[in-house]
């Protein structure tokens, strides 16, 4: 009976990332469990799992309002190009990133404390937003953080592709199956999967987000909410993307400008936040701009038995509405030809910060996205293989920073 050192349950971002790292050592038999991604996304479609990687689209900076996932990202994208290079699979697109929001207030003021290289970084008024971004129009208030290197938007899909052909060429086998039960015996821990193989292990790893509390994999749930994501898909002819070429990726945060959809929903402090993307080829061969919201818009937390039927919808058709309405206003002299929605969910959990711990000295978890877990997948899950295989921090962060949260005592 074939044993694994180490199996990792979730193949998307962070799971995939673990797999690669962990396999690096040849000493180590890892295997790495989870879906393929459905050619259809439908309720009735007998799919129970889903990931938040099923895009062309993410975006990747190191500027941010909070320093710890300003690191993880920092520390993640310098081994972008090393990836690329092992698996033969580009993902990255460094086409740079702009942040804007209103002069000296709170979204500025904390991006320009997380910034450590000054020299990559690129400080603009009004002026010279609309001088270099023209196709862009902002309040008279704004101004723009523009990381020039080391920024810009990665495809999802494509980056767990790569994790997976590295961690195969290194000996990791990987299991396309989802795991229903794990037991725990004094030997290690079996594991029982959809179709009815049964994998035995000596350690496991969770990476499985959202959908942790599906299947009862821990005898005690992790605190956490899933909450519903709405993306606006706007088209673009092919000779409008070619001319946007070098439109980075934007984040906002302010008053918005004048001419901007008035009935776009505010957050508590009045402003306007968004996230906005280049024009991307997508599968069906449209260029689409994307743009999705705050967390302050979102609507409550899923059930766990709606999670799947909102990944298989297109979020919510308002909110989708809206979204077109701004992204439209935001744009100068540019014409869209159709839109449509999207949905995905998010794990957040109390502190909005990854839950990097373990559970057991052979059980651990490496969860929680929180909407900033793309970018900064690589470093998640590096730390994590670690953490299961050598028992080390090896993370200059504070431990304490990444401990898991129960609903309630633990029972392992």
């Amino acid at each position: 009976m074939a044993v694994y050192d180490l199996c990792i349950v979730g193949a998307g971002m962070i799971g995939s990332a673990a797999a690669r790292h962990a396999s690096a050592n040849s000493n180590v038999k890892v295997c790495l469990i989870g879906p393929q991604e459905p050619k259809v996304r439908e309720a009735n479609s007998g799919n129970e799992v889903f990931g938040t990687h099923y895009d062309e689209g993410r975006i990747a900076r190191a500027t941010a309002t909070n320093p710890l996932w300003a690191n993880l990202a920092k520390l993640s994208e310098e081994r972008y190009r090393e990836l690329e290079n092992l698996s033969g699979i580009r993902f990255y697109h460094e086409v740079g990133a702009l942040t804007v929001g209103t002069k000296t207030g709170r979204f500025i003021e904390q991006t320009k404390s997380s910034i450590k290289d000054y020299s990559n970084v690129e400080m603009l008024g009004n002026e010279e937003l609309e001088s270099k971004f023209p196709y862009l129009n902002f309040a008279d208030s704004d101004e723009g953080i523009f990381e020039k290197r080391h920024a810009g938007y990665i495809n999802p899909r494509k980056m767990v592709m790569a994790q997976i052909v590295v961690a195969s060429n290194q000996g990791c086998d990987v299991i396309r199956d989802i795991v229903l039960n794990i037991e725990n015996f004094e030997m290690g821990y079996k594991l029982l999967s959809e179709r009815g193989k049964i994998i035995w292990t000596k350690k496991v790893l969770l990476a499985t987000n959202a959908f942790t509390g599906l299947h009862k994999l821990l005898k005690n749930p992790v605190s956490y909410q899933s909450m519903p994501q709405t993306v606006t898909l706007a088209s673009v002819s092919e000779n409008t993307a070619k001319s946007l070429g070098n439109m980075p990726i934007v984040m906002y945060e302010g008053e918005g400008g004048r001419s901007w959809s008035k009935s776009y929903p505010r957050g508590s402090g009045g402003t306007i936040h968004f996230y906005l993307l280049p024009p991307i080829k997508y599968p069906d061969g449209k260029y689409y701009v994307k743009i999705g919201h705050s967390d302050e818009i979102l609507k409550g937390s899923l059930e766990l038995t709606d999670v799947r039927k909102w990944y298989c919808g297109s979020g919510d058709d308002e909110l989708e509405r809206e979204l077109y309405t701004l992204v439209e206003t935001v744009f100068n002299g540019i014409q869209f030809e159709s839109h449509y929605g999207d949905a995905c969910v998010t794990m957040v959990t109390p502190g909005k910060q990854p839950y990097v711990d373990h559970i057991s000295s052979t059980l651990a978890v490496a969860l929680g996205g929180n909407g900033y877990a793309a970018k900064s997948s690589d470093e998640i899950g590096r730390i994590a293989a670690d953490l299961i295989i050598k028992s080390k921090w090896t993370c200059d962060m504070p431990r304490e920073n990444f401990k898991v949260k129960f609903c309630n005592k633990s029972k392992l």
